[in-house]
Order: C-alpha cells, then structure tokens, then sequence
C-alpha cells in the first residue's frame, strides 16, 4: 500500500488583456463626433434663430431628430414642402455642398465671386456651389454629377476644407482601415485630418466604406460636427451635445456608454424616450440617443426606438417548481477519520442500499491500493457506486482532507420521498464507516409558481403577445394596451386574459397587486415546467 499523499494545488491567477481600437459605431457610421470640451461651439450669429421652432412629420422617432431641428431652426438644412425631411433618403453633392454652406457663411466672411457654373446647377443652389468654388471647399472636378448621392469621402473633403486644413500636415499613411487602399495619398490625407478632427469615424468592422452614400441624417450629423468647431458670437455658456447608440447600461452606477465612451448620469438628468420623460429602466442597448453634457455628466438623454411599439417591460421569474420545498435536505453519511494508508480493497465487500431498497453489490476491483490519494480513491469509489446502482449521480462520494475521511452524500432524490443510505460489507472498517442508515428530509409538497412584473407603462398603442406553456397547456394570448397606460392597468389586462382562458383558469390560481401578477398551480407537488413568455405583436 501506499503512503497517503495530500496534495496543495497551487491557485492560478489569469490575468486578461483588453484591447481597445478605437470607437466602435453602428451601421450608419455614427459615432461621437464632439471632439470639443467645455462650451459647445458653432453657435449662429443671430439670436432669434435660437427661438426657432422647426418640426418635420417624419423625423419624431429618428435618432437624429434633435439635430435635423436644430439645424434647420438655423437655417442651414431645409425639409420638403410636404413638411417631411427625409432622413434616410441619400443626400446628393448639390444638398451637401448647400448645408455646409449656409452653416460656413453664418459663422465665417467668405469671400465672394462671380463665376460661370455651367447649366447643370439648379437656381436654387447656384449661390452656394459658387460661395464653394471661390472658398476652396470644393473644386470644379467634384461637380461632374452634382445630383448622385455624396459619398463619406466627397463629405470628407468638403468638411477638411471647410477647416482650411493643411493637407501637408499629413500623410494618411496610419489609418488601419481595411477598404481603403485603393485611396490616393491625398484622399487618405484628407481621411487622416478629418479623423483626427473627430468630424468622421470608421465603423466597427475596421473599415472607413469610403464610396458609400450618405444619408441626409447623417449630413446633419457631420454639420454638426463641423459646426462645433467654430466660435459664434453669443457668449453664454452651452452645454456639449453628444449624439450616438447606446452600447451599455449600468443601472447600479448610473451610467451610460456612448459608442466608444462611458458617462455618468447626474443626479437631476431628464431622460425622454420618443419625446416622453422616462426613466433609466426604459433606456435599452441599441437605442439611439442625443445626450447632453455639462462638467462631464449626462444632464439630458433624448432616446429613440425605431419602431411603433408599446415598449411595454415585462420580467418573468419562477418563484417555486412545485418539487422540492425549501427545507427538502438529501442523506449524508460521513465516515470517521481513515489511516493514512491508501486502502486496497480488491478482496473486500461493500453493499449499498439506497432508499431502503435492495442491497446492491459493489465491485471494489479498481481499488487496489494503486491510488495517489483520498481524491482518487473517492473517483473510484462513486463511479463503482454508480455501476451498482445502475443510475450516475444519485450518489456522491468526495474526501474531506481536512479530517481525513470519506463523505456519501444521495442526490436527484425525488421529493416525495425520504432520501435514505446504508452500507454493509467487510470494507466498512477501511472506509471509516458503520451500517446504521442516514437519512434525510422530504420537505413539503409545493405548488409551482411564476411572478409576472410590468415594470413600464406603455408608450404607444400596441398588442403583447402572452405564452403559457406546461407539461398539458400550450396557449397563447393577446391583449391590447393603448398608449400611456400605467403598469398596474397592463398587468390586469394580462390577469384578466389568463382568467378568461379555461384551461388556465382551471389548472392555475391568478392573483393581481398593483403591476405585479402571480400564477400558483393548484396541484402541489409537481414540477410542471412551466414557462411563460411575454413579447409584442
């Protein structure tokens, strides 16, 4: 036999390293284009502008909806006659060049010119291509198709120029784009200025998609951006807009990632979602936001959904699962302390009986006194316990190295029975263990139960979908909630729709307080499985 070893298994620490690369940004390649600190800047020159009120029918629920209305209450974009603005339709070099324009000559003396266009131009944007010509915003060859979408790199370049940026300052030969290869070392310098002057951002996958067209939400953005970089002439003290997707939430700490950036919510912050107060609960990942900031912390978070639904939140728990009560505790039987020999037990005999059933043989073979260890012998012991009782883990065998001793202990005990274990046998001596029976307890027989909690009110007409699923039931329901309906009032429309249903009602006690519903079965004792989803239609 040999000696009995106690092994010290030394604690490994892993230490991880976390990568960043930059801002990650959603699929329309926004992303945090402050790039300022302390007052915002870019203010129009004229006060009255400040009190205008611009409202287009199809931008209340767009992400970029605070913006476009800002812009346009300064008269640097314009909408349709249909009062409609179109944020997702492609903006063409035409419109682009006009909204930098209008922005450039309220915050800058531009020179004037007189200068033969060509024929192509429409009245309406004449002025503004030509204020664009004569200032070195963009060049004669940009205009070849003035009505084709504008692409991310034609906005690059009028933004960089716009800037009166300095093209030698730099190569563009450290941008890790993936898509850009095929650029000039002029564009990729035009690329470099306007990243480092946070007017534009690459996307996620690490690619710029320079050719891609731009959306007329996404122009207001880059003005934006562009605008913040000049001083206006009204000197009071603004706060920082940041526009972007929420990628975090720590409810705990109160605080919310912004593409790339974490920022703290103050204490006193309004938070809107689709234009209505809110809560931190009703913020979820994925939505678009304009927040602003003063002294670093979120003072106001305007939220976005991008589709009409109720927005209803819902959490579902399983409060009991109808088999085991909380006092149900299976058999343990600890041996006393063993030798500090490891056993050979290849001749001995060990009988378990589990549950006051039939004794069964175990085959001790593999025991021979061969082991390292307590550990091992413990392995051995549980997989042969296992053979015998043709049924894996409803005994566990571990060795407890502090007093040197085994421990059985039954599991997967059904609870309506007390879990019982006895050994017999001529290797009870070696294994520190004694024939009387160890038992555990039954517990009380439960009935299974769920919580259904609305924990919002809802935000626009809409239809929840309920499903109520056990071991018979299988149904699904529908109930319709209207616009600002309060949680208590949603969560008895969902008891009501439950109790209206026969199978349900039959076999389940439905009980409502304020907006939180519980649903007991009225068997006890039985593990249903039930499951019960809620989502919108």
């Amino acid at each position: 036999m040999k000696k009995w070893s106690h092994k010290i298994l030394p604690a490994l620490l892993a230490g991880t390293l976390t990568l960043s690369f930059g801002a990650a940004v959603d699929a329309k390649g926004n992303g945090n284009g402050n790039g300022n600190h302390g007052k915002a800047k870019g203010q129009a020159k004229k006060v009255e502008q400040f009190v205008k009120q611009i409202k287009f029918k199809d931008v209340d629920r767009h992400w970029a909806k605070a913006t476009i209305e800002l812009l346009a209450a300064k008269e640097i974009i314009k909408g349709y006659s249909d009062y409609t603005f179109q944020p997702n339709k492609p903006v063409t070099q035409l419109e682009a060049i006009a909204m930098v324009m209008n922005m450039l000559t309220q915050n800058e003396d531009l020179d004037k010119g007189d200068l033969y266009i060509g024929k192509n131009i429409p009245d309406w944007a004449k002025e503004s291509v030509k204020l664009a010509l004569v200032n070195d915003i963009i060049t004669i060859d940009d205009l070849f198709q003035p009505n084709k979408p504008a692409t991310r790199l034609f906005i690059v370049k009028m933004l960089v120029n716009a800037l009166h940026s300095d093209l030698e300052d730099l190569d563009g030969e450290d941008i890790f784009f993936g898509d850009i290869k095929d650029l000039s070392d002029k564009e990729k310098a035009y690329l470099s200025i306007a990243l480092m002057e946070s007017l534009v951002q690459g996307y996620g996958d690490k690619t710029f998609k320079p050719n891609k067209p731009v959306t007329r939400a996404e122009m207001s953005l880059f003005v934006k951006r562009l605008m913040d970089k000049f001083d206006g002439d009204i000197d009071v003290d603004l706060d920082t807009d940041i526009e972007g997707t929420i990628r975090a939430i720590d409810e705990d700490d109160e605080e919310l990632k912004i593409n790339s950036k974490t920022y703290k919510l103050a204490d006193d912050a309004i938070i809107k979602v689709d234009d209505k107060t809110s809560d931190l609960d009703s913020l979820e990942v994925g939505m678009k936001v304009e927040v602003v900031l003063k002294d670093g912390e979120i003072t106001k978070v305007y939220a976005y959904t991008t589709d009409e639904l109720a927005n209803v939140d819902t959490k579902i728990e399983k409060l009991t699962d109808g088999e085991k009560s909380d006092d149900f505790e299976e058999a343990v039987k600890k041996g006393s302390k063993v030798s500090d020999e490891t056993p050979d037990l290849e001749d001995e005999t060990l009988f378990v009986v589990l549950n006051e059933e039939t004794a069964e043989s175990v085959d001790l073979s593999a025991i021979d006194g061969s082991q390292d260890d307590g550990d091992e012998v413990a392995d051995e012991l549980e997989a042969a316990i296992a053979d015998a009782l043709d049924e894996e883990d409803r005994v566990k065998v571990s060795f407890d190295d502090s007093d040197d001793r085994f421990v059985f202990e039954t599991t997967n005990s059904p609870s309506d029975e007390t879990p019982t274990l006895r050994f017999y046998g001529s290797a009870l001596d070696e294994l520190g263990l004694d024939s009387t029976m160890t038992e555990g307890s039954e517990g009380e027989a439960v009935a299974e139960s769920a919580k259904i909690t609305v924990k919002s009110d809802a935000e626009a007409d809409g239809t929840l979908v309920v499903v109520f699923k056990d071991g018979t039931i299988n149904e699904k329901l529908e109930v319709k909630v209207e616009e600002d309906e309060t949680a208590e009032v949603i969560a008895s429309k969902i008891a009501d729709a439950l109790e209206e249903n026969d199978d349900i009602d039959e076999a389940y006690d439905i009980e409502v307080d304020d907006e939180v519903i519980i649903v007991t079965s009225k068997e006890a004792g039985k593990d249903l499985d039930l499951k019960i989803e809620i989502s919108e239609k």
